[in-house]
């Protein structure tokens, strides 16, 4: 459903045309493969729309645009920062490599926007030499192997094949009559709502997640508590038949396995037969009916507690999610940063236990943002295989570098690591100072200890010279963080 290569020819030969010498005066990057720039030309104001988003890519002048997270991501502010007051020179659109370029100048400055297609897509931006400044969406840097810094490349071109089949697709802009831009509000009328109503869908699914796996795992849990909190008549059985035994030990003959004695109910004698086990005295054999008794209550009592709880969480759980089944478009947009939480990571929209920053090669560095939080991360958050770093001798966040098993990771991650854990210890300001790593599993809890307090074995420890600007563009690569809805 994203714009045809026809379609993008005619928007970004339009861009390239109607928009050259338009000054960028603000830009946003709401989610990490959107982003809009507002182009001044004389008169009035451009919003423009690049989306590299799978089915909804496309480029387009939009009437309003996505609301921001409260705290920027990495990617809009060194937007704001290199494009802010710079003039679009140019637009092209690469067909083969399905890449679209946008040249901009200020004061001599030169810095070029790429939004490309192809999956995984994302967005960058280039220096005057070619070099990536600053780069977003999930999976761009790993599998093109692009990281600030890196030299950008084109990627791999389309086949002749699939190239042909896609030039024959006609164009499905219906551009209006006296529109100045009729080809790229024409790409918005075709995907804008359909981009709202998608991520919208998007962010319903992911504000009920928490609450759908809540109402799954306590009505399964209040299921068994209710089976629990039904045995009242199993203790009763082992009451009476405790009763019966004490009666009548005399009766009982060591090493039996059955006897029939007589109940005297409300309704006259009755003859009960009970199962003896032949390894326990007459006496033993009461004294234990009485002890499942009152085992059985005790756990009767507990669960009925345990299921009115239960019941009260079922109810908020089912009452959250006709909340958010009511809520309309425009209330769910309103809430686009939970689309920032990666799929499958530990984060919820309750918030994250940790700051994230962007290392080399793209590497996630992990910081926890205070003493209960460092316990979460390490704890919780990270897996046995991570590194965790800390400052030595100096207290300070824990530092954690996700891997995938087995993975060894480069000399430079470990210093972007280290550089971290320095920053936000004691020894922040210090030109140096001693970093101690080692995998998650070798970390423990001081027993009795404070929240963040641990001890550690099989550690590496080395001594980092602070590079300023390392360390800066560390503190640029700032990963959004998720606010409480």
């Amino acid at each position: 459903m994203s714009l045809r290569p026809s379609e993008l020819e005619q928007v970004v030969a339009e861009v390239g045309s109607k928009l050259t010498g338009a000054v960028a005066q603000k830009a946003w990057c709401p989610l990490p493969r959107l982003c809009y720039l507002e182009l001044r030309v004389p008169g009035r104001s451009i919003l423009l729309c690049l989306c590299a988003e799978g089915d909804l890519s496309r480029v387009s002048v939009a009437e309003s645009r996505f609301p921001t997270p409260g705290e920027p991501a990495p990617f809009q502010r060194w937007l704001r920062h290199e494009l802010t007051g710079a003039k679009l020179q140019g637009a092209r659109y690469r067909e083969a490599e399905r890449v679209v370029e946008l040249d901009f100048e200020r004061e001599e400055v030169r810095r070029r926007l790429v939004m490309e297609l192809g999956a995984p897509g994302g967005l960058l931006i280039l220096s005057e030499q070619g070099r990536v400044l600053m780069l977003s969406g999930e999976g761009l840097g790993p599998k093109r192997n692009l990281y600030p810094g890196a030299a950008w490349t084109l990627p791999e071109a389309q086949p002749a094949q699939a190239l042909e089949k896609a030039r024959q697709s006609p164009s499905r802009l219906v551009p209006e009559e006296g529109d100045p831009l009729p080809f790229s509000h024409a790409a918005e009328k075709l995907l804008g709502a359909k981009d709202q109503s998608s991520r919208a869908e998007s962010i319903r699914r992911r504000l009920a997640q928490p609450y759908r796996a809540r109402l799954k795992r306590s009505s399964r849990t209040l299921e068994k508590v209710r089976a629990e909190a039904g045995r009242g008549p199993d203790a009763e059985k082992h009451r009476r038949l405790g009763e019966l035994l004490a009666q009548n030990l005399f009766r009982l003959k060591r090493g039996a396995t059955q006897v029939t004695l007589t109940e005297y109910t409300e309704e006259g004698p009755q003859d009960v037969a009970v199962t003896l086990d032949p390894k326990r005295t007459p006496k033993e054999e009461a004294d234990w009916h009485f002890h499942q008794y009152r085992r059985l209550l005790r756990g009767v009592e507990q669960a009925r507690h345990r299921e009115a709880e239960l019941a009260r969480e079922v109810a908020h759980a089912q009452a959250a999610l006709e909340q958010v089944e009511r809520m309309d478009e425009a209330m769910l947009l309103a809430q686009v940063e939970v689309l920032h939480i990666s799929a499958g990571s530990d984060a919820t929209p309750e918030g994250r236990p940790f700051k994230e920053y962007v290392g080399h090669t793209g590497a996630r560095i992990w910081v926890g943002r205070g003493s209960e939080d460092n316990d979460t991360l390490t704890f919780k958050v990270a897996r046995p295989w991570h590194l965790w770093f800390h400052a030595r001798g100096v207290p300070g966040s824990h530092v954690v570098l996700p891997l995938e098993k087995g993975q060894e990771p480069g000399q430079e991650v470990l210093l972007d690591a280290a550089h971290l854990a320095l920053h936000h210890s004691g020894a922040k300001g210090e030109p140096r100072g001693e970093v101690s790593y080692v995998q998650v599993k070798f970390v423990r809890k001081v027993k009795g200890g404070a929240h963040g307090q641990v001890t550690y074995t099989r550690e590496k420890t080395f001594v980092v010279r602070m590079e300023p600007e390392r360390l800066e563009r560390l503190l640029k690569s700032r990963h959004t963080e998720v606010p409480a809805p």
